[in-house]
């Protein structure tokens, strides 16, 4: 995932195409749930709840013409790729010109805004006696630990802890499938997907992990239709309501466990009766999210790698040092991928980009872009006020040192020596030649390198030469 990944519409064009694949069976099972329901039509754009809503209570089709007639004629265009959206999405069908919402999908979306159907499907409070004491703080304080212990996890270990969080083996078993790490020669690192993650907001991340959550599901042969709509149902939770799980599944009920690991529900039942969301899985559709993803502000789901520039904490000077006004273990642990650290007071970090720490970054798959993304974004607003923010010699330096270390680009080829006669070492060569394969060749040797494409020519035609001569000369 470089873009910027994460954004509002990345992770939903993603969520689409995972419910695009799905066979229409698994559709109709889905949308049986309103709370799925409700929860895909929070998910979907604009233009595209507005084309639910209008065709929500009709009971016969309506005339493709017509629907795009609802927009200017500068935005039909738009419009008609939205309803193609919606039908690879299952959600809307298109025959004979006519659309028309998919029926079950239509009868549990009204179901679910007025209150009617199978109202289980947004969870059953559990009305036994409950801890006073876990409220909406204790809840977001306690997904924000679980979650930078992941974040932590993934960056490594810094020079002054002991050790690093411990995570189950289904967290680890999703971060290396995912992409986000891969085994080094000292075991677990971060790769270029995961640094680019931690740049993304905490919602998005959650997405992120959600859907590979879905992949390893289908691998252990759950049952993807429960999972979905347990997933569906999280997201419509109330944050600081307890819920039973007495109506769960077997498979929901492991799902809700493995999900505790990553700080998206609590349970404080030994015997795992009741579960209580967090803000990171009940935020994950809200509309309030999406505006504050869109306008890159500081909404309840950002992460504080990418809090707007007001919120910045890094001086940048000319000669590469670095003063990082931050208490952050995550935020210290992050400089420390591509920084040489020098010192650490109670709210302040100093330490320097050098060409040994830029080429460390370099070798765990991190990119010089990435590194000075990550300083503008993080920047200290006294620096926002200049243009550019970051000094021109150092962002010229760290691209440089990246430069230095791909100048060297390794590419298959063949290597041709060992001819016994000029005369069919320069029939070849010649051919070699008009088809543009040479990559290197030395005459008076008779030696040449011709590329991998073509090599299968190349040896077609000594193969041709053997057959009319004795003359073979040999390959490596």
């Amino acid at each position: 995932m470089a873009m910027q990944l994460g954004g509002e519409d990345e992770f939903k064009t993603t969520i689409a195409e995972y419910l695009e694949s799905l066979p229409p069976q698994f559709c109709k099972r889905v949308f049986s749930s309103p709370a799925a329901c409700l929860a895909i039509f929070r998910l979907l754009s604009t233009i595209g709840k507005q084309l639910i809503m209008s065709m929500l209570y009709l009971d016969s089709p309506l005339k493709l013409q017509d629907v795009l007639q609802w927009a200017r004629p500068e935005h039909q265009r738009l419009v008609r790729s939205k309803i193609h959206q919606l039908r690879k999405l299952q959600l809307l069908t298109e025959e004979k010109g006519n659309v028309l919402l998919n029926t079950i999908f239509q009868e549990q979306l009204c179901n679910a805004l007025t209150g009617g159907g199978d109202f289980s499907s947004f969870g059953v409070p559990d009305n036994g006696a409950r801890d006073a004491h876990i409220t909406a703080t204790r809840l977001s304080r306690y997904a924000g630990e679980r979650w930078e212990a992941m974040l932590r996890f993934m960056v490594g270990r810094s020079a002054n802890e002991a050790a690093l969080p411990a995570l189950s083996d289904t967290v680890q078993r999703i971060l290396q499938s995912s992409g986000l790490m891969d085994h080094g020669p000292d075991g677990l690192r971060i790769t270029n997907s995961g640094f680019q993650f931690l740049l993304q907001d905490s919602a998005a991340q959650v997405w992120t992990v959600l859907l590979q959550y879905l992949r390893l599901a289908e691998e252990k042969n759950m049952d993807v239709v429960e999972v979905l709509n347990l997933l569906f149902q999280l997201v419509s939770l109330q944050l600081g309501r307890a819920y039973t799980t007495a109506q769960l599944t077997a498979n929901q009920q492991r799902m809700l466990s493995e999900l505790r690991e990553f700080g998206l529900v609590y349970q404080d039942d030994p015997s795992g009766q009741r579960f209580y969301p967090t803000h990171l899985v009940t935020t994950l559709a809200s509309s309030g999210h999406a505006r504050s993803s869109d306008n890159g502000g500081t909404g309840p789901g950002q992460s504080e790698l990418t809090k707007s520039s007001e919120h910045g904490y890094i001086i940048l000077e000319t000669n590469c040092r670095i003063y990082a006004y931050t208490s952050s273990p995550l935020q210290i642990a992050i400089l420390g991928l591509f920084v040489r650290l020098v010192s650490r007071f109670s709210n302040l970090v100093t330490g320097a980009i050098t060409r040994d720490s830029v080429r460390q970054a370099l070798t765990h798959g991190i990119t010089a872009d990435q590194i000075i993304i990550f300083l503008t974004v993080n920047a200290h607003p006294q620096m926002q006020n200049r243009t550019p923010v970051l000094p021109v010699t150092v962002t010229d330096q760290i691209r440089l040192w990246e430069q230095e270390r791909n100048r060297l680009h390794p590419t298959g080829a063949y290597f041709y020596k060992d001819f016994e006669q000029r005369q069919g070492f320069e029939r070849v060569f010649r051919y070699a030649q008009d088809i543009g394969v040479i990559l290197w060749a030395n005459t008076e040797k008779r030696q040449m390198v011709v590329t991998r494409q073509g090599h299968a020519k190349i040896a077609e035609l000594v193969k041709g030469q053997r057959a009319s001569s004795a003359q073979t000369p040999s390959t490596s």
